[in-house]
């Protein structure tokens, strides 16, 4: 066999050699399956607290690598259950539901102190079961202490039955007063059976004091007490003030009744948004014109202490029960900017408190420290589209583009497409020797034939 013969034979003996090695190397890649940790599927977003029959166990979630809210809770009992209530009669409700992630951020979910790092701690004195400090105009959290804790509501609750009150009735409307109004539990206006007032004037004086001849009139202007609680705890929800749950309007201590202090600075700076709340939370009294033949105008002043001992003060709403302790909730304005305080559950009056957090939170915020969390309500919720409704975001799509792009080179190169990409270029080598041997054996048949 000539030289050049023997060459070419080689040649094609070692490729096909080589093809058949790839080949068989490349084979057990196909079998393979991925070795990347999937990501753990993320349990279900935050319940809507309900008025179900069995609460949920808190940590129960299977499906998340992270313990849940309710997990924490078990360290944390004031966090899901509210203190016991004392007055009312009715089966005890169970505890409204933990949503997985704290409302607010996930430091919100702690049950001591929250601080900024590097903050100064907090004033002395403070016996409050719970409190928080927040920006009124941001919403960023600036301090607090255990703010998801369940606590009583006492006349804060009264807040939302304002805010419901506002944007269902009209402020012209005459309500008259019955006898059952006269005969609520805690302070009150002074209204009499039979009475005629505004609506308008019975909202602002719910709003600046106790009220609880004006709220059970009210409430029973929205539907009666089990519709405007229904209303209360709509709003509730719509606001993500997921620790609240209304069953009395009036906030007396019933079973069932929960809020925080979260959800209480939440819901007072949704309520400052509205004019007619701000303007009657910061005036220093309120008058009550009766409507008809009585003209004996009424005149109450506001419970809020600190319009009166704190400079700046902008508002505030308090309230007192057995179970409840003391509670308040307020802001205050100081060079430009407007904080809210809350204090829940107190051994003494608030205002003390409040004044000395006040202090502190406007400390803080000429720092310029770190928000802690956001009181997030629903004016504040993102214009994108819910990506539960299936309209992706732009950041949606680049990421969906780029998860495509990247699909066509897995398919093109990825687990079964390489040693399939490798099998074609072997065959078409395979072809191509074939050929060069054919074309040589055919050259040494005419050789061999003298031509």
């Amino acid at each position: 066999m000539p030289e050049r013969a023997r060459q070419l034979a080689r040649v094609l003996n070692l490729s096909l050699s080589i093809a058949a090695a790839v080949t068989f190397a490349a084979l057990p890649v196909a079998n393979a399956q991925p070795t990347s940790p999937s990501s753990p599927s993320r349990g279900s977003t935050a319940t809507s607290p309900k008025n179900s029959t069995s609460a949920k166990t808190p940590g129960s979630s299977t499906t998340s690598s992270r313990p849940s809210d309710g997990a924490a809770a078990a360290g944390c009992t004031a966090k899901a259950v509210p203190p016991p209530a004392n007055e009312g009669n009715g089966d005890q409700l169970p505890p409204l539901d933990l949503p997985e992630e704290p409302v607010g951020g996930p430091r919100m979910g702690d049950c001591g102190v929250v601080l900024p790092p590097n903050a100064t701690l907090p004033p002395d004195g403070l016996t409050a079961d719970s409190w928080l400090i927040a920006d009124q105009a941001s919403g960023d959290v600036l301090a607090s202490y255990a703010p998801h804790a369940r606590q009583r509501p006492a006349g804060t609750v009264k807040i939302l039955l304002a805010m419901v009150a506002l944007k269902e009735i009209p402020l012209d409307k005459v309500i008259v007063g019955t006898r059952e109004d006269t005969r609520q539990l805690g302070t009150k206006v002074g209204i009499i059976a039979d009475g005629k007032y505004l609506a308008g004037d019975l909202i602002r004086a719910l709003i600046v004091m106790p009220a609880a001849d004006a709220a059970n009139a009210l409430a029973r202007e929205l539907g009666g007490t089990d519709e405007a609680a229904q209303k209360m705890n709509a709003l509730a929800r719509e606001l993500k003030a997921l620790d609240t749950r209304v069953v009395n309007p009036n906030g007396n201590d019933v079973p069932g009744q929960s809020t925080s202090a979260f959800d209480t600075a939440l819901i007072y700076r949704e309520a400052m948004r509205l004019p007619e709340f701000a303007e009657a939370t910061g005036s220093k009294r309120v008058q009550i014109k009766p409507q008809g033949n009585r003209n004996t105008t009424i005149t109450r002043n506001n419970d809020n202490a600190l319009l009166n001992t704190y400079k700046g003060t902008t508002g505030g709403k308090a309230g007192t029960t057995n179970a409840a302790k003391n509670v308040f909730v307020g802001s205050a304005e100081r060079d430009g900017r407007h904080l809210i305080v809350t204090v829940m559950r107190s051994d003494r009056q608030p205002f003390e408190q409040a004044e000395s957090l006040l202090d502190y939170g406007f400390k803080l915020a000429g720092a310029r420290v770190q928000p802690i969390g956001k009181l997030a309500g629903a004016t504040d919720q993102p214009t994108r589209p819910n990506r539960d409704a299936g309209t992706p975001t732009s950041d949606e799509k680049e990421t969906t583009s780029l998860a495509g792009s990247n699909s066509v080179h897995r398919s093109a190169f990825g687990t079964f497409g390489l040693p399939i990409t490798i099998l074609a270029g072997v065959v078409v080598l395979i072809a191509l020797l074939m050929t060069a041997k054919r074309k040589m054996a055919r050259a040494k048949r005419l050789r061999a034939q003298g031509r």
